[in-house]
């Protein structure tokens, strides 16, 4: 198959102080063209506190502006990097525990009105009002004090205390909300209101039209200061069946179709009008060790031997199961963080494929093979049961086919198939041997203080393993409060390495995060956090152009 890489990380920014010139008033300009994309979830709501998924995210970031973004190489630690967008510029107080942000005063809702330090301020009041529901609620909360507004263009944001990545919380989190339109809406009725569903934004595109469950459509907005994009419209179809969207790729009648599965993309990379391409990803999937007995507190009797999970994890050709899953479209993992985060190391030594070195290992800790096949130690047999989610074919394939490589190495699985509610609630009440798990990853790698740290063991805590590890626990907490990327990047790889060393899980796969493309469309960059954001710079080759490319009547 024909498989083509969009340069990823360098970013489609759209910030107002380098693209002002001249763009203004084009609104509807010929020559752009339509694109559509299928989808297969509808957005639900365009407030966007209370945008959830991935639909509503790129609408609604396509329609809003945030006052600073993340640069090329989305870093998350202090300033260094980001890119203005509502905001020309920032200043830090001398005690950093304050920003104040300058608003660019040619920055206009889409009704015209301008927008003002007291649109942040009020942004930041629904966003944090238990009332709204805001899904970034309890970070801006932790992190932020209060929005206080100097004058018209002025506000400044005051932390509750120092922290490397409070700049990137804030910014990334809070998105300035029209107080003119929504000042009078009582907050437990604003996310149902018109607003939701007719938002007035101020970003480089506005909407349209929106049929829910069937299409939405956006064109570029007069209002916006910066670059004009150089479509005419961007459409949204929404297809529940995945079957439906590849034929309408396939068919013409779509250009863009994001998260195919694999055995499609490859059919797909096969047509000459298509193309492959990843949209960049922040997954990583693994199968996990109960590294206690059950939910007791005994070190379980096979999994709380660290060399029994190092030989385990040998005996298992990882590349050969991904090629296996996903062609040549999957990535073998390499600890707790994926390829696309700052803090990624990809020379952190791993431990190898090596079928007969796993074999001599677990010889010589006493598990001998008997007549069955199956090697065993006092008695007691080298056997577990491995429980997996039923929602995720990529993981029961995994699972399959892990078990017939152990087999080969004299250990004996049992699989057990869950619904998604049972295989959390075992997985959270420490009720398993060995289950096969996943994380969402963001551009701060952060969170792994959430998901392996001997603090996320407790109640209500991700780290259903129980790995504990002191060292790593010391590595992480450096990691997460340095005052510099160089100094957190140094403390993350040896935290990595240690967790990679002591194997409380086998890092599986990065699950490949596909779109299939037709030629015509010319994407440029594509930024692996949030790809849609490319969008505005998006245009149709030359000699390529379709009939529904005419360019729409302007609309009021």
């Amino acid at each position: 198959m024909r498989f083509h890489s969009v340069r990823r990380g360098a970013c489609v920014m759209l910030g107002t102080v380098a693209l002002l010139a001249g763009c203004a008033g084009r609104e509807g300009a010929a020559g752009g063209g339509t694109v559509i994309i299928g989808t297969g979830q509808d957005p639900k709501t365009l407030f966007p506190p209370n945008a959830d998924n991935i639909q509503a995210r790129a609408v609604t970031e396509l329609i809003f502006q945030k006052l600073a973004d993340r640069g090329a190489s989305l870093n998350t630690v202090g300033d260094a990097g980001f890119v203005p967008r509502l905001a020309q510029r920032w200043d830090w107080s001398p005690d950093s525990l304050a920003v104040t942000f300058h608003i660019d005063p040619r920055a206009r809702w889409q009704d015209g009105h301008a927008v003002t330090a007291e649109d942040v301020r009020f942004g930041f009041q629904l966003f944090t009002d238990s009332l709204v529901g805001a899904r970034m609620r309890g970070d801006l909360r932790a992190s932020i004090d209060s929005v206080s507004v100097g004058d018209s263009i002025t506000c400044t944001a005051w932390f509750r205390k120092r922290s490397p990545e409070r700049f990137d919380g804030l910014v990334t989190s809070l998105t300035p909300l029209p107080a003119h339109l929504l000042r009078d809406i009582w907050h437990d009725s604003v996310a149902l209101s018109a607003f939701s569903r007719a938002p007035v934004g101020n970003g480089p595109f506005k909407l349209v039209k929106w049929e829910q469950q069937v299409r939405l459509e956006l064109a570029p907005s007069a209002s916006y200061g910066g670059a004009h994009a150089t479509l005419d419209r961007v459409i949204w179809t929404f297809a529940p069946d995945a079957s439906t969207l590849v034929k309408q790729l396939m068919a013409g009648e779509s250009d863009f179709l994001e998260n195919p599965s694999v055995d499609d993309a490859v059919a797909a990379g096969k047509q000459t009008d298509l193309r492959v391409i990843r949209l960049g990803n922040y997954n990583y999937n693994f199968l996990f060790f109960n590294l206690r007995d059950g939910a007791s507190d005994r070190p379980h009797p096979l999994f709380g031997d660290r060399a029994l999970r190092r030989a385990l994890t040998m005996a298992l050709d990882r590349q050969l199961l991904v090629r296996s899953v996903f062609d040549s479209l999957g990535r073998v993992g390499l600890g707790p963080f994926v390829r696309a985060q700052w803090s990624a190391d990809t020379t952190l030594t791993q431990i190898p494929f090596d079928r007969q070195g796993a074999m001599r290992l677990l010889d010589s800790l006493g598990w001998r093979t008997g007549a069955d096949g199956v090697r065993a130690r006092n008695g007691r047999p080298l056997a577990f049961t491995l429980i997996l989610p039923t929602s995720s074919q990529p993981r029961q394939r995994f699972a399959v086919l892990m078990q017939e490589q152990w087999r080969s190495a004299g250990v004996k699985v049992d699989i057990e198939r869950l619904d998604n509610k049972a295989w959390t609630e075992r997985s959270q009440q420490h009720l398993f041997d060995a289950s096969m798990g996943g994380w969402g990853a963001t551009p701060t790698p952060s969170g792994v203080a959430q998901t392996w740290t001997s603090s996320a063991t407790s109640k209500g805590g991700l780290n259903w393993g129980r790995y504990q590890n002191t060292s790593f626990d010391a590595l992480v907490d450096s990691a997460v409060t340095a005052p510099t990327q160089a100094d957190a990047k140094a403390h993350y790889r040896a935290a990595y390495q240690i967790i990679v060393d002591d194997a409380p899980a086998i890092w599986l796969y990065e699950p490949p995060s596909l779109a299939l493309v037709n030629t015509r469309l010319q994407l440029g960059t594509i930024r692996p956090d949030a790809w849609w954001m490319g969008i505005p710079s998006w245009s149709i080759a030359p000699g390529k152009r379709l009939p529904r490319d005419a360019a729409p009547a302007k609309t009021p």
